[in-house]
């Protein structure tokens, strides 16, 4: 069975995972970790529990934006690169 895909958000539903990509994911959205609530971005507490919101995904890394193909293509760029230095 496939998930509808005209939900229409609002603040105060559940959502297990954080906010939903469809939903504008973080950009949109800030997301309590103790009740798995969605809150909009102007509200930085949840009113359920008190507890601050997040609202940025955990993994902010710069290699994580990366595709496995560049991640890859960087990889063999620093190895060849240490090899120049070798004696």
């Amino acid at each position: 069975m496939t998930k509808a895909k005209n939900i229409e958000y609002k603040a105060g539903m559940k959502c297990s995972c954080g906010p939903p990509m469809r939903a504008g994911a973080y950009k949109g959205w800030n997301w309590c970790r103790i009740c798995s609530r969605i809150w909009d971005k102007q509200t930085y507490r949840c009113p359920e529990c008190n507890q601050m919101l997040r609202s940025h995904p955990k993994n902010q890394s710069p290699s994580a934006k990366l595709s496995r193909l560049q991640r890859e293509a960087k990889r063999i760029e620093v190895l060849e690169e240490l090899s120049r230095y070798e004696i």
